[in-house]
């Protein structure tokens, strides 16, 4: 297994999905995989046995059921954090089975920390493929000779290698700690040009450590070259020597609305994309909150009426991701009118219950409460099979989405728990337990 400075993923994965087939993950099937992910944590992670197992009285059954998954033990979000120390504690494998350790991207300086072997990051990058494949287009845009052009609203993935470093410092295997978020941004480099729009500048930096001790400051969001691109495409067709098929925004919408409300609003900027472009927003930041990034939350009315204003992209054509460290899920969503806001979809590689913010029981359709990811797959480094997320949700519907008849359950984000009750997932299970 060979790791390049600039790929930061293993050889095996490099292509391994780029051209998708769904796996059926019928539910006898996830149950029985889920099941054995149960044995191999309660009988290969002490930490797992003494601490859920006892607390939740869980015995292993002979058998697990779509209909008996809220009994089995849930994991918070918060046991992953760096300051808890607990990392080398949550292994199912032996430490020379992880080859990368996921880092979580946090403002508080406190990041989540998983451990993930070859077969998870296998995993993860197919559960990347079937999402960009169902909700953001990925049969289209290689055409023929035709390939796309995705704006990255991100640093490139070297940049967020030293990134991921810097936040994991003091970390015991800091060197081998990536973003959760870097590898998921490597297929897009495949199917044409990719242009990160976090630039570092030079000078900007070489400012920015002397006046401040930090590089913040040494990056730009590269919008003027941005609108150079999509003027040269408009005109040509092309960019150096690409046939473009399709435009892609990609990444995070803080810094999209970024882009907006501090440039092209102001400016009368306006582009005819209708047709030509798709908006896939991804890696959070909704609130206001990303990384080393804190600027003002997006209202997502605005930041879809914007889109279309200033691009002529329908909200038809703008998606969004939603996935957190601590699990391998990524959840695909599209606009919703009813609702105003992103409908977000349960993969069949995994199963979602909604408990309530009171005892934690499972609430039915219509209902708000945190969202548990329960999945057997991608989980093999970890204890990470059932985890409890600090975010409040609505769950839409068990079954399918109402607008899209997308199988599955269906949801959307609300809030978070620490902002609205001041306490965490952690503080919850203690009181309740």
């Amino acid at each position: 297994m060979v790791f390049k400075a600039h790929d930061y993923l293993p050889e095996e994965l490099q292509t391994k999905y780029f051209d998708f087939k769904p796996t059926p993950y019928p539910d006898e099937k996830f149950c029985e995989d889920l099941l054995e992910q149960i044995k191999v944590a309660y009988n290969n992670c002490n930490y797992y046995k003494d601490n859920f197992c006892k607390k939740f009285d869980f015995k292993i059954p002979e058998k697990l059921t779509i209909d008996n998954l809220e009994t089995i033990p849930y994991t918070p979000t918060d046991i992953y954090k760096k300051s808890e120390g607990r990392t080398s504690q949550l292994l199912k494998v032996p430490i020379d089975k992880i080859v990368l350790f996921s880092c979580s991207s946090s403002t508080t300086g406190d990041p989540s920390i998983v451990p993930r072997t070859l077969e998870d990051f296998d995993q993860i990058q197919y559960n990347s493929i079937k999402v960009f494949t169902e909700f953001f287009r990925w049969k289209d845009l290689k055409v023929g000779p035709k390939r796309c052009l995705v704006f990255n609203f991100a640093p490139n993935r070297l940049m967020m290698s030293f990134m991921a470093k810097k936040n994991a410092k003091g970390f015991e295997y800091v060197k081998k700690t990536r973003y959760f978020t870097a590898c998921m941004n490597k297929p897009w480099e495949y199917y044409g040009h990719e242009e990160y729009m976090i630039k570092g500048k030079i000078l900007k930096t070489i400012w920015a450590i002397i006046s401040s001790l930090s590089i913040r400051g040494g990056f730009i969001l590269d919008v003027s070259k941005m609108l150079k691109m999509v003027t040269t495409i408009l005109k040509t067709g092309h960019w150096k020597g690409i046939e473009v098929s399709k435009i892609i925004f990609g990444g995070s919408p803080l810094l999209m609305n970024n882009m907006f409300e501090k440039r092209l609003s102001k400016e009368n900027v306006f582009f005819d994309l209708d047709g030509l472009a798709f908006v896939g927003c991804g890696g959070g930041g909704w609130d206001g909150v990303k990384g080393e990034a804190k600027l003002d939350a997006v209202e997502k009315v605005r930041f879809i009426e914007n889109y279309e204003k200033i691009f002529n992209i329908k909200s038809k054509d703008i998606a969004d991701i939603y996935a957190f460290t601590e699990g391998p899920t990524l959840f695909g969503g599209h606009w919703s009118e009813k609702y105003q806001d992103f409908l977000l979809h349960c993969p069949d590689t995994s199963r979602i219950i909604v408990r309530d913010l009171d005892k934690l029981e499972p609430v039915n359709d219509g209902m708000e409460g945190l969202l548990e990811v329960i999945t057997p797959y991608g989980v093999n480094g970890s204890i990470n099979q059932a985890v409890l997320v600090d975010d409040i949700v609505k769950l839409i519907s068990k079954k399918k989405c109402p607008e899209c008849g997308y199988e599955g359950a269906t949801f959307r984000v609300i809030g978070r728990l620490t902002d609205a009750q001041g306490r965490s997932c952690s503080s919850i299970i203690d009181w309740l337990h």
